[in-house]
């Protein structure tokens, strides 16, 4: 839920946004909820518990002042809850909304006219003392008191088109599916086209995969204890590992510990014997991580043990920060943390920009933003995250024993918080946030294309009633994050189940009982539209460009079927599909060709991971892990194998299986082993090499025999 409140020039918190938006209703109080700052020309969101009247606006109970008591134009707008109001001012400074008492649709002779003060802001303003930190917390905590709930909302923890393009690779071994052409993401395995570096159980074991048919460890990376690493990135002779660590810290009258991401930079030239360099740390759990122009950049969100603020006034709210250079976990400067505008989180989302041109030297530029994020997309221009925007709904439950009916307000994710940062190398700067309605799905829900931002969101509940049925939208921005475009309510009743941007034109799926592939053209920002449709049973949960004309989609065939009680149908998951869609007539895509696989149960990690995706654009393979399970009467599932398989697919031939590496299950196996489980598939030259847990397998590329293993336990 976003509320915070500016007295003064910096960025003080008090606890007036409850105390100055009070009301009485019917022996109930209204509550209001809104931050302090926007920036110009971005929506200015207030939230309230109880419905307001649809004319209030219109017969000026509803208007805004300027800070010399003056009422000001301002687009001023009801959004269909009819709880919440967005406003627009075009120019910055101190602002007060009236709302009059005759603007609630319920009255009651109690009420009172609210006022509510914000800030216009043309850019982000520091922090300046340890005291506007604990004002921040300590507002969230009064707020709490007060039983208006709050969300926190920390992560679940070159050409600017598809990185891959059926052309886009030229190299001699595999990259990381990347979703933008430069940009390295990381992954669990990476490869320089002579080892392999995996990341098994808290190692790191790399592989010398020069002989495809002698492979042999060439040696191993041991972390320190509690170190868990997550991601693996390549550049030039160093191997960067991103990782966890849990690090025990003595905080009186408390014994605990903050959680670090990590980067280890180690020099590779000799692969058997790699050379740590340097390890740099910032407190929190890792939202994503980047690569690009000789610069990394982590992301993370830390939430601070504000609470600790009901028993001590002398809590370190900072985050922390690692350098091996100093061997010291230290907090942040505080003239490194400013909030975001909009947001009052009791989190930090932290962004590092690390040099890697001289690493050795370089000082590292980190910054942190009380505010949390979820969800990263990042261009070549510029850094986005979301943040999700909780408006209170109110919630009423009734006990019949005592005839008492208890009011309370629950928070409900309705928008998404957007904000923008610039890349200037090292140099990472907000330049503009905005609110949408609905919440995205992942980072392909987002795109920017010849400056203009896209984003694709799904609102309301897809299971709910007609009045909060689900809705598709997607909104086009400008370089000031200005909404250009949008096209709204697509696919009432469904969500959105996967998106990819490619140049000009998008492809939405959503999903319910069918798939509607939506077909939109995003040529004139202004105005985009809808060219085509296609319903077919099952969903994508991925789409990746085969070329310019097709699209491949990969997700699950559907079933529909009659409840044994009830005699009502409903639609459950078969097995796993992959589409090739012909859109060369974007008014009339086609499903062109489509291979299902096994029977309901089976899954790939493809499906919520895209860097599980093989290709070789050689051969036009595209290739996933798999384990396979086939239905077994009403409920159950019979176990049948696991392994890999690999498809050349081509627009002109179809999807056609080249690879099977799916071993059989064994007689009276139930399940899958996990140590057996392929997690990534990968070439060098005219070799395949598949990893699991236990070990990497070498295929001949053509004919898929079998040529070398090698245990990594």
């Amino acid at each position: 839920m976003k509320r915070r409140f500016y007295t003064s020039g910096i960025l003080l918190l008090t606890i007036i946004f409850i105390s100055s938006a009070v009301l009485v209703f019917f022996g109930k109080k209204v509550e209001v909820s809104a931050a302090s700052t926007v920036f110009v020309n971005q929506p200015y969101n207030v939230h309230f518990s109880h419905a307001i009247e649809k004319e209030s606006i219109n017969n000026g109970d509803i208007y805004l002042t300027n800070e010399a008591g003056k009422k000001v134009d301002a687009e001023i707008t009801l959004q269909p809850s009819k709880q919440s109001l967005s406003i627009v001012a075009s120019a910055p400074g101190e602002y007060v909304l009236h709302v009059e008492k005759n603007a609630f649709k319920e009255t009651a002779a109690k009420e009172e006219k609210q006022t509510i003060e914000f800030k216009v802001l043309e850019k982000i303003e520091q922090l300046t003392s340890a005291q506007d930190l604990k004002d921040y917390f300590q507002t969230i905590l009064n707020s709490n008191n007060r039983n208006f709930g709050y969300a926190q909302n920390e992560a679940s923890g070159a050409k600017e088109e598809s990185a891959d393009m059926a052309t886009s690779n030229t190299s001699s071994h595999s990259t990381t599916n990347n979703q933008v052409e430069g940009i390295e993401e990381g992954d669990i395995v990476v490869t320089d086209g002579h080892h392999i570096y995996s990341i098994i159980d808290n190692q790191i074991v790399i592989t010398d995969a020069s002989n495809p048919k002698s492979l042999k460890v060439t040696s191993k990376i041991s972390l320190e204890p509690n170190s868990y690493p997550s991601q693996l990135m390549l550049h030039d002779d160093m191997l960067i590992v991103i990782l966890d660590q849990y690090v025990e810290m003595k905080q009186e009258p408390y014994m605990g510990g903050i959680s670090l991401t990590k980067a280890a930079f180690y020099n590779i030239e000799d692969a058997a014997n790699p050379k740590l360099v340097r390890e740099i740390g910032q407190d929190g759990y890792m939202n994503g991580v980047r690569k690009y122009n000789n610069v990394l950049y982590i992301v993370t969100n830390k939430t601070p043990n504000y609470w600790r603020l009901l028993e001590d006034e002398d809590v370190e709210l900072r985050p922390y920060m690692y350098d091996s250079a100093s061997d010291q976990i230290t907090p942040m400067d505080i003239k490194q943390l400013s909030i975001l505008p909009g947001s009052m989180e009791p989190s930090y989302t932290i962004i590092s920009a690390i040099d890697l041109d001289n690493l050795e030297s370089k000082e590292v530029q980190t910054k942190g933003f009380l505010g949390g994020s979820s969800t990263l997309y990042m261009s070549n221009n510029a850094l986005y995250l979301t943040a999700f925007n909780y408006s209170p709904t109110l919630y009423e439950s009734k006990s019949s024993a005592s005839f008492t009916t208890d009011i309370r307000i629950m928070p409900v994710p309705t928008n998404t918080d957007i904000y923008k940062f610039s890349l200037d190398r090292t140099k990472v700067e907000l330049v503009g946030s905005t609110s949408l309605k609905g919440s995205i799905l992942n980072q392909f829900s987002m795109d920017e294309h010849n400056g203009y931002f896209r984003i694709a969101t799904t609102e309301g509940n897809m299971w709910g009633s007609p009045e909060q049925a689900s809705k598709n939208h997607l909104f086009i921005f400008d370089e000031q994050l200005k909404k250009v475009g949008e096209l709204t309510d697509l696919a009432k009743g469904e969500r959105i189940y996967s998106a990819r941007f490619m140049g000009d034109k998008g492809y939405i799926v959503t999903f319910k009982q069918v798939d509607p592939l939506f077909v939109i053209d995003l040529a004139n920002p202004k105005n985009p539209k809808v060219l085509g449709e296609l319903k077919i049973p099952g969903f994508s949960n991925y789409l990746h460009p085969l070329d310019e004309n097709h699209l491949i989609g990969f997700g699950y065939e559907t079933e529909t079927r009659i409840d044994s009680y009830s005699k009502q149908p409903f639609t459950t998951t078969a097995g796993m599909k992959i589409s090739l869609f012909d859109i060369t007539d974007f008014n009339n895509p086609k499903e062109q060709d489509a291979v299902v696989i096994g029977g309901r149960g089976t899954y790939s990690d493809l499906q919520h991971n895209h860097k599980a995706l093989f290709r070789n654009n050689k051969y036009n393979y595209f290739g996933f892990p798999v384990v396979v399970y086939e239905g077994k009467g009403e409920f159950d599932v019979q176990y049948k194998g696991n392994g890999a398989l690999v498809y050349e697919i081509t627009a002109e031939n179809g999807i056609q299986l080249k690879g099977n590496l799916v071993t059989p299950a064994k007689s009276g196996e139930q399940y899958e082993e996990w140590g057996t489980n392929i997690s990534r598939l990968l070439y060098i030259d005219e070799t395949l090499y598949t990893v699991s847990g236990n070990e990497i397998k070498s295929y001949d590329l053509k004919s898929f025999k079998q040529l070398g293993s090698v245990d990594l336990k």
